[in-house]
């Protein structure tokens, strides 16, 4: 069972059985490891013009704090506390008029390249791998 940072009050042993194994993202939810400036850029280029892809840049500048803006990939505890799906991504699509609903955020990881990911995605998905295999 793999949980969303949010739910870090609720201990291990409430959601144990037999044969599960309990992981959690670093970050508030996983959707927090799409915030990159970057990679949502490359997302949003294609779909929207310059204008609009200047204004949701700007938006995200201003939403995110700087070191955040900056180092995307880093621990920053803004990303450990705050729920990207309801508020950083909705102010930067909207920014953009452009109405992408949570359920299509993974087009936002299809245009990530490999040194946008953050290790902790990879080690989950090892993990992942391990159990399942």
């Amino acid at each position: 069972m793999l949980l969303d940072g949010d739910n870090r009050s609720l201990p291990d042993r409430e959601l144990a059985s037999e044969g599960l194994v309990i992981g959690r993202w670093h970050r508030y939810e996983v959707e927090s490891y799409l915030v990159h400036p970057t990679a949502l850029n490359r997302f949003l280029a294609p779909q929207v013009g310059a204008l609009w892809l200047s204004q949701a840049d700007s938006a995200l500048a201003d939403e995110l704090p700087p070191a955040v803006y900056r180092t995307p990939l880093a621990d920053h505890d803004y990303l450990t506390s705050t729920p990207a799906s309801k508020t950083i991504l909705p102010k930067y699509f909207e920014a953009a008029e452009l109405k992408l609903p949570k359920n299509e955020y993974y087009r936002i990881a299809e245009q990530m390249l490999p040194e946008e990911i953050p290790a902790e995605i990879r080690e989950k998905l090892d993990q992942l791998a391990d159990v399942l295999l």
